[in-house]
């Protein structure tokens, strides 16, 4: 019985280029042969998936597949046999405009990162986060910390290579080994990198790497907030084979302040008012990041009333710009009165109109 290449990729006749795509993936990823070690069966099934993909992927090579049939791949000599294809003619072939890289790229980190024949790339090294506590006062106008750091640092011997190298005899500099499969390995003898050290450094023992502690210097800019990181480029550990060392990060935490709140860049601070000066306004001296300023509290302010200074909060990072802040007022009453200011008040309140709490309570009423 002959192949039928939509039975293949278990899709209908009328799917689409995407239902296609998606199909083959799926089944691709399912008996690929990494996924399957030494399973002859599921290897010749990732290659039949492939052949048929090969075909209705491309807009042409199906509309004569539709119209002739699966003869026309097989007597014609336009068709594809997989089957007697290895993993390179495989990385190169073009399916409909698509290459074998962006099929399987986000494949167990991509099939090439495995398969691939040339030398394994060098990692670049790993990065180190580091926590500190940062003062309010630090946050607002910014500073500068010294910071002693352990990390593996590039072998300044041997460049992080280990020492010196020659071309690896076992897979002859590729990186890569096979044992007669569908699919090479990296070498085990080079780990994949296509050499071996024959002469160790003897200042880090062919590690590449040496353990240090050192001094650092790290800015801390305006307006820092908590779980903010700065980085600092190359201060993390060594990379494999020489490549870039990683980075340094600094995760911040602000210490509260025990005036304001923060809120992003905007603060707010409490203000205490007495009765007299709530009823008549008075001028406040209010207390900021950037000094005292005189704020001025109109007359009948309410208790809970928030008044703004403009651009007296923190600095927004990274920007030339200030968040603001917030006045609350808060009115106390006097707890000690005596008889003479008791005798004022009283005259004053008999002056005044009396609140009208008639409305509350009739519908306080059940």
């Amino acid at each position: 019985m002959a192949k039928n290449y939509y039975d293949i990729l278990e899709v209908s006749k009328t799917a689409t280029e995407d239902e296609i795509k998606k199909s083959y993936r799926k089944l691709a990823r399912k008996y690929h042969p990494d996924v399957n070690p030494g399973d002859k069966e599921a290897e010749n099934k990732f290659k039949e998936l492939s052949e048929a993909y090969a075909v209705l992927s491309d807009p042409d090579k199906r509309k004569e597949y539709d119209s002739i049939g699966h003869e026309a791949f097989t007597s014609s000599g336009h068709g594809y046999n997989f089957q007697n294809m290895n993993y390179e003619d495989m990385r190169n072939f073009n399916f409909g405009g698509t290459s074998f890289e962006d099929l399987f790229g986000d494949f167990f980190g991509g099939f090439s990162s495995r398969t691939s024949r040339s030398k394994a790339k060098a990692a670049k090294g790993s990065d180190i986060v580091y926590s500190i506590k940062v003062p309010f006062a630090d946050a607002v106008k910014g500073t500068t910390y010294e910071l002693n750091i352990n990390r593996d640092a590039q072998c300044p011997s041997c460049h992080g290579t280990g020492g010196k190298k020659t071309t690896c005899s076992a897979c002859h500099g590729t990186g890569m080994a096979s044992d007669g499969s569908f699919f090479a390995s990296p070498c085990r003898a080079c780990s994949g990198t296509g050499e071996k050290v024959i002469e160790p450094c003897a200042k880090c023992k062919s590690k590449g790497y040496v353990h240090i502690n050192e001094h650092i210097k790290i800015k801390i800019p305006a307006g820092i907030d908590n779980d903010s990181k700065i980085r600092v480029s190359g201060k993390g550990n060594a990379g494999e084979n020489g490549a870039p060392e990683g980075d340094l990060y600094i995760k911040t935490t602000v210490i509260d302040s025990p005036v304001y709140e923060r809120n992003g860049s905007d603060l707010t601070i409490n203000m205490d008012i007495d009765i007299f000066e709530a009823a008549l306004g008075t001028k406040l001296t209010v207390p900021t990041p950037y000094g005292a300023v005189n704020l001025n509290i109109p007359a009948g302010v309410k208790s809970g009333q928030k008044l703004r200074l403009k651009g007296k909060g923190m600095p927004v990072l990274r920007k030339n710009i200030n968040g603001d802040l917030y006045v609350v007022i808060n009115i106390k009453a006097p707890e000690k009165l005596s008889e003479d200011v008791k005798d004022l008040l009283a005259k004053a309140q008999g002056l005044s109109p009396k609140l009208d709490r008639s409305d509350i309570v009739a519908k306080g009423t059940i």
